[in-house]
């Protein structure tokens, strides 16, 4: 049967801008510096890697078995790259770095053990969230009370830490930095209203892309 006159020729895609090669690179998960260790260690030993999915299946398992003593060296590097990150998106976003982060919710904090205790459950970190959805809407009243305890106590350090850096002028000094950082690129090629948009357009997509990222973290490790 030939093709309907009028239908599409090609399939329509989501948009999406292109990166700016002047963007931070994202950081490096523990799992990654693992995988970079062992083909390093593969490389030393003249071992040439044939087949990459069989080999990343095995590295995937080798990982899941180490202890967490294990993979400290590992998570260590992480941290200090995900440091490295923040400070280099904030300086490159105009955001502030020193401003508190957000409390999670009780939800969040119980997702954070059911992980921990159900990772090796699910293959796919989709399953395993649908799986958790589930089982919260199963807990009683008394099961969620510690994380919403928890939750409480989280969210009155936030507003305090809030407090704190409003005193100290943290919301000015990042308004005027980021000020600062705009002013002379605006003044140079005529900033108007559309390219402010496409700016806060540009970092829901990072946005959106970093919290993708997290996710798949949170499931290698």
């Amino acid at each position: 049967m030939g093709r309907p006159k009028g239908s599409p020729t090609k399939a329509i895609k989501r948009k999406r801008k292109e990166k700016d090669p002047n963007a931070p690179k994202r950081p490096t998960s523990a799992y990654f510096y693992f995988v970079a260790d062992a083909r390093k260690k593969n490389e030393k030993a003249g071992i040439k890697i044939s087949k990459v999915a069989q080999w990343t299946k095995e590295i995937s398992e080798k990982w899941r078995e180490l202890t967490d003593e294990e993979k400290a060296p590992f998570n260590k590097l992480a941290q200090k790259d995900k440091a490295r990150y923040d400070e280099q998106k904030a300086a490159y976003s105009g955001t502030d770095a020193n401003k508190p982060k957000r409390p999670m919710s009780s939800y969040f904090l119980w997702l954070g053990d059911f992980r921990l205790k159900n990772k090796s459950k699910y293959s796919e970190h989709k399953e395993l969230l649908r799986a958790a959805g589930e089982n919260w809407k199963k807990l009683t009243d008394a099961e969620k009370k510690p994380y919403e305890i928890k939750a409480e106590g989280e969210r009155t350090k936030y507003e305090a830490a809030m407090k704190e850096y409003h005193q100290s002028g943290g919301a000015k000094k990042a308004a005027a930095k980021k000020q600062k950082t705009t002013a002379a690129p605006a003044a140079k090629n005529g900033n108007t209203d559309d390219d402010e948009d496409d700016d806060e357009e540009e970092e829901e997509e990072e946005d959106e892309d970093e919290e993708e990222d997290e996710s798949e973290e949170e499931d290698d490790e």
